[in-house]
């Protein structure tokens, strides 16, 4: 993986650690969450007007990539509402780029070199220890983790079906961020009605609260996943999904001192894992 690609992917992880943090931080969990989702969705639709139009093959994983994020922005709202960001961050992120690399391998016929492989299995290795120091420690329930495995199939999905859709959404970088915008706009707008369904005709008065914080996350979530399609057209998705799980490091971080979350000396050891894994990506 090229130096480029890498500092992109990295950057990309920590503005994800930061818009998860702030969610967990906010009060109305859920409500934030779809504070973050909306404000990307306009953010988007902005980029949308000046980037190039997606090419026809890429529009039925626009429509596939909106339908799922959708899903994953709900999953997130409820994850959030029990269990700390340090712990249930890990959990979910944890199994998705191995499950993305084998949905690689089996569609796309990606196949990735040993070196390349040994690198996302330790970050997958550390990025799961994490988590479960903290499920060891009884600070997240079952039903917490079962979302937490459902969200990560979800994460893995959305990743496979964006890094194909970039593809073939034509060979520039300004393609990838067209499609990407497309995608999240078109997510923004079939979230909305599910919102008004569950919560009434109140949260267009919600929408409106928190306009800072909700606006931050959303520069954060467009941004970080904009770069995280571009790097999926210049390398593996197996690849790619690995190394934006460092958002772990940065999410711990955040949890313990933003959050007043604890750490652990295990997970000293499940960040070795991470960073060992980092190094074997960039020079595979």
């Amino acid at each position: 993986m090229s130096a480029i690609v890498m500092t992109a992917v990295l950057a990309a992880a920590l503005m994800h650690a930061v818009w998860n943090s702030l969610v967990k931080s906010a009060g109305d969990k859920f409500m934030t969450s779809a504070r973050v989702c909306l404000w990307c969705g306009i953010i988007a639709v902005a980029v949308a007007l000046v980037t190039p139009f997606p090419g026809a093959a890429a529009w039925p994983f626009v429509a596939a990539s909106a339908i799922i994020h959708v899903v994953y922005f709900v999953l997130v709202g409820r994850l959030y509402r029990n269990a700390d960001l340090s712990v249930v961050y890990p959990l979910m992120r944890g199994l998705a780029p191995l499950i993305a690399a084998t949905m690689a391998f089996a569609a796309l016929g990606e196949r990735l070199a040993p070196l390349a492989l040994a690198g996302v299995l330790a970050l997958v290795a550390g990025v799961v220890a994490m988590g479960a120091s903290g499920f060891a420690q009884g600070r997240v329930d079952a039903a917490t983790l079962r979302y937490a495995l459902l969200n990560a199939a979800i994460i893995a999905l959305y990743s496979v079906i964006d890094g194909q859709g970039a593809r073939l959404s034509g060979p520039a970088t300004a393609n990838a961020f067209g499609y990407n915008a497309w995608a999240d706009g078109l997510t923004a707008a079939l979230y909305a009605p599910v919102l008004i369904a569950w919560r009434g005709r109140g949260t267009l008065a919600e929408f409106a609260r928190e306009p800072l914080r909700a606006a931050a996350g959303g520069v954060a979530a467009f941004t970080g996943y904009a770069l995280v399609v571009w790097a999926m057209t210049r390398a593996d998705i197996g690849e790619v999904a690995a190394l934006r799980e460092c958002s772990v490091v940065f999410a711990a971080v955040i949890g313990v001192f933003v959050l007043g979350e604890p750490f652990k000396a295990a997970r000293a050891g499940a960040t070795a894992l991470i960073l060992a894994g980092v190094a074997a990506l960039r020079f595979a």
